[in-house]
């Protein structure tokens, strides 16, 4: 027990512990207070002292440039030297700017100095009038330096690019000596021997070592590596044929489908020998058997190899020599295999170019030898690509075809244009050689391969841009399906973000080509990166800063505003309104003038993300007055009506109204122009300008009650006080009609046959006009036909028709007679047999007409009978 509490510690050291911790964080509070009261003064000294270190790095590297043996390599370091500085300098001025802005506000807050006849100033407003002012002159005077060193830095960024092309320039378009020199070729035929002995003793001394190694350990990795490079063209010699018929025998001939089958064939065709030729590489690198002379040459003949394969695989795949199912470029086959045979033929030709440079540098071969070599293999080149082009050309065929009539585009002419501008690269390579410039036909010739396969390759990349997004996004894989359900998105959506994309991505792949198309010729991507940003980060024109980052920020606190403002708006509309008892037009002033305070606030965000000041603004605004004033004026005009609209409320939303010859119910009040739907479901756009200076007959102004009018005509015959009686009955009787004030009838006018009433009543609301008008109308038409007594059927008298009946009489006696004495005869002849029987029908006929005639009409004194009529009875 003693033990034990001999050994338990003391309270004491406990306590001096817990006094060190209290005092060591007084010290540090204390030291953090101190560092922030001293903060605002110490600001500006560590910008300023960045500032001068910037600007000593930016005089060291104007010194440099000013040396007029400035090399390439020199340029290249003392431009990765200044974009620090360039970073760091836009960096400083994006911090000074706010607090030169806050500086100027503080200063602001105090207002003018006043002048010597007004009262003085206290002590000490004039002291913080003397730091605020010393502060703001801090303030900006860094940033005016930081400004002027930013200039300096982007003219010497400037500089260095000029420097660069002057000496890109000045290395391409170097004359040299012409192969028609005959110094030259006397040099070169001098030098010959000297330069075989170099390269017996470099690459003899080369193989002996290589010959030496073979037999130990090196030799076997250096063995292993050359039979799997041979295996992997074995494989590419046998399996690619099949791998081609494979896929061209297939029934899918779909883009999509032909566009994946090119890109595996470029992945098949150039994976093996750029693999072989990495093994070989390798393997000998590894072997300690490239000595610094060989290793250039090795390099550029295994690269060689794995270039001819890849340019033969590329070609293939895009233009598929005698399998046009699978050929992405609309050509006929004569003039794939041609194109095929020209790339493959050229890059041959580069290769053995390059690998000839190189054995000619590691030799340390005469300037004559190298001119010549070089100028050979020029020719040959600018030879193979003038006749490849010569070949490529339509069949003969096709060609007399075409000139018999009008043209026709056949498959292979948009290749036109291409054919002539090859022929015009051909021969200035051509002319350069022969002219003394071999760098730059050996410039062109690179230049010549090199767009040819970006093309090949934007091509491809393009087809599977445009055709792979779309399918992605639209079709039925895994990747729309997924977005469907797990985010919800329509399909309609869908649709617009994969033609967006795709766009992008197409503008993207073009800004890219370019950069690889005119890399080659001094546009690095180092220019074009600093340019983007200078536009993306803000540049000044004019004392003002375009950004398109602050455009962009600027558009997106736009559109935040607007769907802010939506949805407030739906909110108001759907939500809360419709629980006040506001009538609907003021529900619709409400919401518009909540959308119009919407659209003020997101203006402004934008105006203020965008850095643009009132001052300029208001130039602005005063620029844009004189337009206003004369050809947005209407614009304006209506523009202010519908907010007169929207406050007097002389006309609201559900509103009948008539407005020249439309008449309709008020739909929508806008900012423009007014919506009203007419009864005849079309609507008419009225501007607000004409419903604020013109004459509108609103119906339901005060209140929503309707007037019902139906005039009517009764005859004579009935009863006025009944024709009243019933008329008030039936509008009484209606459910709709109000009884206060209760229907009115008036006796409105005495006819000679007819009595005019006027029922006029009222209900409750307009809507309803046309459907208690149409009941009343029913109800009033069944009670007019209990009322009026049945009519008796009207008598038909014929006047005017005695000689007519008298002379048809006389031909009825005349037809009676003539049958009477014919008959005799009628026996012996039969062929007037049937004129008898007809007379004889038509005589009772006759006679009941006679009779009926007779019957009807009373007995007037015979008339004779005009000739007109006498005449039509006798044709009758």
């Amino acid at each position: 027990m003693a033990a034990r509490i001999g050994q338990a510690p003391s309270p004491r050291p406990r306590l001096h512990g817990l006094v060190l911790a209290l005092a060591m964080l007084f010290a540090a509070l204390v030291g953090a207070g101190q560092t922030f009261a001293q903060q605002p003064a110490a600001e500006v000294a560590p910008a300023r002292a960045r500032l001068d270190a910037i600007r000593l790095e930016l005089t060291q590297i104007e010194t440099t440039l000013a040396a007029p043996t400035a090399t390439e390599t020199e340029l290249q370091r003392q431009r990765a030297r200044l974009q620090p500085s360039l970073d760091q300098l836009r960096q400083l001025i994006e911090e000074q700017t706010p607090r030169v802005e806050q500086a100027k506000l503080r200063l602001d807050q105090l207002g003018a100095k006043p002048d010597a006849a007004a009262p003085p100033e206290t002590a000490e407003v004039a002291r913080e009038r003397d730091g605020r002012l010393k502060a703001f002159a801090e303030a900006d005077e860094t940033m005016k330096i930081a400004r002027a060193a930013f200039l300096q830095a982007e003219q010497l960024q400037t500089a260095i690019g000029d420097r660069r092309r002057e000496l890109f320039a000045k290395a391409l378009f170097a004359a040299g000596p012409t192969v028609f020199s005959p110094d030259m070729w006397s040099s070169a035929i001098a030098t010959v021997p000297e330069d075989l002995r170099a390269s017996g003793y470099i690459f003899g001394g080369w193989l002996s070592g290589v010959a030496e190694a073979m037999s130990g350990v090196r030799g076997g990795l250096v063995a292993l590596a050359f039979i799997g490079a041979v295996l992997l063209y074995l494989a590419r010699r046998r399996y690619l044929p099949r791998f081609k018929a494979r896929f061209g025998n297939t029934q899918d001939t779909g883009s999509l489908h032909c566009l994946y089958v090119a890109l595996a064939h470029v992945v098949a065709g150039a994976a093996p020998p750029a693999l072989a030729s990495w093994l070989i590489y390798a393997a000998l690198n590894t072997a300690g058997l490239l000595p610094l002379r060989i290793q250039p040459v090795i390099a550029a003949a295994v690269a060689g190899l794995a270039f001819v394969a890849f340019v033969q695989a590329l070609l293939d795949a895009l233009f598929a020599p005698s399998q046009p199912q699978r050929r992405l470029v609309s050509v006929m086959d004569s003039t794939a295999r041609i194109v095929v045979w020209m790339g493959t033929s050229l890059a041959l030709v580069l290769s053995v170019s390059k690998v000839l440079e190189a054995w000619l540098t590691a030799i340390a071969a005469g300037l004559a030898v190298s001119i010549i070599l070089r100028s050979i293999l020029v020719i040959i080149f600018a030879l193979t690509l003038v006749a490849g082009l010569f070949r490529l050309r339509d069949d003969e065929e096709v060609e007399e075809e075409a000139c018999l009539g009008p043209y026709v585009a056949v498959d292979g002419a948009s290749l036109g244009p291409i054919r002539i501008f090859g022929w015009i690269v051909g021969l200035v390579i051509s002319l350069s050689v022969l002219s003394g410039y071999v760098i730059f036909a050996s410039f062109l010739t690179e230049q010549v391969l090199w767009v040819g396969i970006v093309a090949c390759v934007f091509v491809l990349a393009y087809q599977l841009v445009d055709l792979g997004i779309p399918q992605a996004l639209t079709g039925k894989g895994r990747l729309a399906l997924t977005l469907k359900a797990g985010l919800g998105i329509r399909t309609g959506t869908l649709d617009k973000i994969a033609v967006i994309a795709a766009g992008a991505l197409k503008l993207i792949l073009i800004v890219v080509t370019l950069m690889l198309v005119l890399a080659p010729w001094g546009l690095e991507s180092a220019d074009f990166l600093t340019s983007l940003r200078a536009a993306f980060f803000g540049f000044q024109v004019g004392g003002v800063t375009i950004s398109l980052s602050s455009i962009f920020i600027a558009g997106l606190l736009f559109a935040a505003g607007l769907g802010a403002t939506r949805s407030m708006q739906g909110w108001l509309e759907t939500k809360f309104l419709p629980t006040t008892q506001l009538d609907t037009g003021l529900r619709n002033s409400i919401t518009t003038a909540a959308g119009y305070v919407g659209y003020v606030g997101a203006v402004a965000l934008a105006v203020s993300a965008l850095g643009l000041s009132l001052e300029r603004l208001t130039l602005v605004a005063s620029a844009l007055s004189v337009g206003i004033g004369f050809g947005l004026q209407s614009v304006v005009s209506n523009f202010v009506s519908g907010l007169i609209l929207l406050w007097e409320r002389p006309i609201r939303v559900g509103d009948q109204v008539v407005v020249g010859d439309a008449e309709g119910i008020v739909k929508k009040i806008n900012v423009r122009s007014t919506e009203i739907a007419t009864f005849d479901r079309s609507s008419v756009i009225v501007p607000n300008s004409n419903l604020v200076s013109g004459v509108v007959r609103n119906r339901v102004r005060n209140d929503r009650t309707g007037r019902i009018l139906i005039a009517l005509s009764v005859p004579r015959s009935l009863d006025a006080s009944e024709v009243r009686s019933m008329l008030s009955e039936v509008a009484s009787g209606h459910g709709d009609v109000m009884q206060k004030p209760p229907p009115a009838v008036m006796f409105k006018k005495i006819g000679t046959a007819t009595m005019d009433f006027e029922l006029i009543c009222v209900v409750a609301d307009v809507d309803i006009v046309g459907r208690v008008t149409s009941d009343l109308n029913f109800a009033l038409h069944k009670r007019l036909t209990e009322m009026e007594p049945a009519a008796g059927t009207p008598e038909l008298l014929v006047k005017g028709l005695e000689g007519v009946e008298q002379s048809l009489g006389s031909i009825a006696a005349a037809v009676t007679r003539e049958a009477r004495t014919g008959a005799p005869s009628a026996a012996r002849n039969t062929k007037p047999a049937a004129p008898a029987r007809a007379g004889r029908r038509a005589q009772p006929v006759l006679a009941e007409d006679d009779e009926t005639e007779a019957g009807q009409a009373p007995p007037p004194a015979p008339a004779p009978a005009p000739p007109e009529p006498a005449k039509d009875d006798s044709k009758e």
